[in-house]
């Protein structure tokens, strides 16, 4: 009993909670430091595993301008981009937002509703047509009507010499151009000539002159001359069409290279006759004139200088107008009076406001389509707008491009933007235009299959070696930006100049662009202190058009500057041009 008593008042002094338990009307301990009952240990969960907890979402970014609704819908981030275009007030750039919206791959689907409102507001929109298609899809029995695209043709191009089409309708003269093709690689005049006596007899006309240019090109760029001209004159025996224009013309150079100024008097005069294409008609009276003046014939070079000089936009049509005293700047017509009005149209007013949010992509697209939705009168309207809001590349389209019935200028062909590249011009921006007219048509997102890119159609690897240079680096994607394009084609510009191939003589740093340096230092044998025929005997075809299309594109943009033209000047007196000094 005792021994209970003793049990039970121990654990009463060490457990005051056991104690209150046992008695509910006995006091707590006052000591501070009392222990609190201790949790039960946890049990191991081996039914479920535990989940980590989700993170809360992030909040919701709405953008406050337009060119952050339009990055949003680029990022398919849909109901951002529908927050940003209910917030932001109505303005001309709203209904084309929603039109994007709506027809972007991937965007929710629209109700008939909305599409309904975005077409019956703006129905002159680029994507107007796929908005009524899905309004028609959602059961729309009379959609709004829209201005429909109309089709485009062609309002003409600066002339330009480009590769004789090939006889049709043969199967000889089929099989033999292919026979010649490892002959034309290593240069081998007489097993290519071997092949064209073997086919000869099979052959018309003119799938002999073709032939037989092909066979004396490879003699003419090997300077065996006597043969080039022996096989040329041969093959165009007979003929009367292209080809046999293009094999006079190879038998009057290897004339003039053999200072036979009769021979090439006649054989230029009789590709001048034949020439169809204006540039090598021009070329060839052009040269008709300078072995007239040769081989003593005074009196007949003013009248071929005035046949070439009727190509006013050429290469050698400028030359003679140079020669001749003659006014070589392109006429250009006063601004239309009607401006202001095509100036207030809707795709307008959102074009311009495109450009000052710096979408000029976007600007462009809306002014190509104005013009296939609008009035051919307006044609040259456009034209002055593109211009003015800077946008080379639409001005470009619409001097090329528009609906029947449109008219343009010639000048139009040649945009002159106010631009400065990064790190400043370099070189004269008659020079780099003249360029990006050949390398891209100033289509700044140009890539080629070789991967050149941008404006000027740069290789990224040559601008990633000059980005080092500069202690930095540049991506592809960087060089569709025009003032970054221009600052590295500019780059390689001076690099080539700077080159022995070229010694800063204009033509083969045009070429060296064209073609690369080591090509051009190979040339160098058909260097005789004339720079025409050097251009002439210039073996890779794309290169010999190449270099007079850059000088007459660089003549025409000075001309509308109302800057001087001294390699203009040089050339025609039969002198090297320097490369041209910085204008701005």
């Amino acid at each position: 009993m005792r021994l209970n008593l003793i049990f039970c008042a121990s654990v009463a002094l060490a457990s005051p909670a056991l104690a209150q338990d046992a008695d509910p009307l006995a006091p707590l301990e006052p000591s501070a430091t009392a222990e609190q009952p201790s949790a039960p240990a946890p049990q191991a969960n081996t039914t479920q595993p535990l989940q980590p907890l989700t993170p809360p979402p992030p909040p919701k970014v709405i953008p406050k301008d337009w060119r952050g609704v339009f990055a949003a819908i680029g990022q398919g981030d849909w109901e951002g981009a529908r927050l940003g275009i209910d917030g932001l007030p109505d303005d001309p750039l709203k209904p084309y937002a929603k039109a994007e919206l709506f027809t972007a791959k991937g965007s929710p689907k629209v109700e008939l509703g909305p599409l309904l409102a975005v077409v019956t507001e703006a129905p002159e929109l680029p994507q107007a047509a796929q908005l009524q298609r899905m309004l028609v899809a959602r059961g729309a029995v009379e959609p709004p009507a829209i201005y429909w695209p109309r089709p485009t043709v062609s309002l003409g191009s600066a002339p330009r010499r480009g590769k004789t089409r090939p006889v049709e309708g043969e199967p000889v003269a089929d099989e033999l151009r292919l026979a010649f093709e490892p002959y034309v690689k290593v240069d081998d005049g007489p097993g290519a000539e071997a092949l064209y006596l073997q086919a000869y007899p099979n052959l018309s006309y003119e799938a002999r002159a073709e032939a037989a240019n092909r066979v004396a090109w490879i003699y003419y760029v090997g300077g065996r001359d006597a043969d080039a001209r022996r096989i040329a004159d041969q093959g165009r025996l007979g003929a009367t069409g292209d080809w046999a224009a293009q094999a006079a013309w190879i038998s009057g150079l290897a004339a003039w290279r053999m200072a036979d100024w009769n021979a090439a008097y006649g054989a230029f005069r009789e590709a001048a006759s034949r020439a169809r294409e204006p540039e090598f008609n021009a070329a060839a009276y052009y040269w008709t004139a300078r072995a007239a003046q040769a081989s003593r014939r005074p009196k007949e070079v003013a009248p071929l200088l005035r046949a070439a000089a009727r190509s006013q936009e050429s290469f050698y049509g400028l030359m003679a107008r140079e020669v001749l005293g003659m006014d070589k700047r392109l006429p250009k017509t006063a601004a239309p009076r009607d401006l202001s009005r095509v100036e207030a149209l809707p795709n307008i007013r959102r074009a311009t406001e495109f450009v000052a949010i710096g979408m000029r992509s976007s600007a462009e697209e809306l002014l190509r389509h104005q013009s296939k939705i609008g009035s051919p009168a307006d044609q040259r309207s456009l034209i002055r707008i593109a211009d003015k809001l800077g946008l080379p590349g639409a001005q470009f389209w619409l001097a090329h491009f528009g609906q029947p019935g449109a008219q343009v200028d010639a000048a139009d062909r040649y945009p002159i933007p106010n631009w400065t590249p990064y790190n400043g011009w370099r070189v004269d921006p008659a020079l780099a235009y003249a360029h990006i007219i050949q390398e891209s048509n100033f289509r700044s997102d140009a890539v080629s299959p070789a991967g050149a890119v941008g404006l000027m159609q740069v290789r990224p690897g040559t601008a990633g070696d000059t980005a080092r240079s500069r202690g930095t680096s540049v991506s592809a994607a960087a060089l569709k930006d025009p003032l970054t394009n221009i600052d590295y084609g500019q780059a390689f510009i001076e690099l080539i100049r700077g080159s022995s191939a070229t010694r800063g003589q204009l033509p083969k740093v045009i070429a060296a662009y064209n073609a690369g340096p080591v090509p051009v230092e190979r040339w160098a044998y058909y260097d005789r202190g004339d720079p025409l025929l050097w251009i002439e005997s210039i073996p890779y075809w794309e290169t010999r058009f190449y270099v007079p299309s850059v000088l007459r594109n660089m003549w025409v943009i000075q001309g509308l500057e109302g800057a001087e033209t001294p390699t203009l000047t040089a050339l025609v007196q039969h002198k090297w041009p320097d490369f041209p000094q910085r204008r701005r």
